[in-house]
């Protein structure tokens, strides 16, 4: 989790984010990588382009213990085998479970046909059907509330409705504030009802200083 959080260099100081396709043809994405190494190769990609994240989606296969993920912009769909704990989300997090990678494909359909047919298939959109069960609607209190529990953060809150303030308690970990930004300001449409319409502030709680600011509009 905290890797998605505190990425040490970000994708601003390097030539670009890195897109689907230039992971892909760069070779960084191999068959038989664990999870772990799989999400490692998208930290300095576009948040649209991520897999294991909150706006992303998954159908996991438990009769042959595939599992399919795919990134918001949809772009490719991966499949992987032996898998006993599929992604689960929350609000802003997701936990990624276990596998290895197996495939990739252009469609959902044909990462589908690369499983075996008989596969039972329970599906999940991470981003309107998983955190959408596990938390209500609730509004701005809740939506704080669960903010504090992100790993990095010290405290949030609302000075004015036009405005959010996070506290990070290690201003200086490398956090890439435009992927948390993005991420707390999508996640809180999906499941708090809480519109765009307002800028996010991260400070540094130590000197009372801005270290960071995401428009979420």
């Amino acid at each position: 989790m905290k890797k998605l959080l505190a990425i040490v260099v970000q994708c601003l100081l390097l030539t670009g984010c890195a897109t689907t396709e230039s992971l892909i043809s760069s070779g960084k994405l191999r068959k038989d990588m664990s999870k772990s190494e799989f999400q490692d190769s998208f930290l300095t990609s576009y948040p649209s382009d991520t897999p294991l994240y909150t706006d992303g989606g998954s159908e996991f296969f438990a009769n042959s213990s595939n599992e399919i993920v795919w990134a918001p912009n949809k772009s490719q769909f991966y499949v992987f085998k032996n898998v006993s704990q599929p992604v689960t989300c929350g609000i802003f997090l997701c936990k990624i479970g276990n596998g290895t990678l197996d495939s990739w494909h252009d469609s959902l359909d044909d990462a589908r046909a690369s499983i075996s047919q008989s596969a039972s298939v329970t599906s999940s959109n991470t981003s309107t059907t998983s955190s959408t069960k596990k938390v209500a609607r609730g509004g701005r209190e809740k939506m704080v509330k669960e903010i504090k529990g992100i790993p990095g953060v010290a405290d949030a809150g609302w000075p004015q409705k036009e405005s959010l303030w996070i506290f990070m308690s290690n201003p200086k970990g490398g956090h890439d504030f435009d992927r948390l930004g993005y991420t707390v300001c999508n996640g809180a449409v999906a499941n708090f009802g809480v519109q765009k319409g307002y800028s996010i502030t991260f400070w540094n709680p130590y000197n009372k200083k801005e270290i960071g600011k995401f428009r979420c509009y």
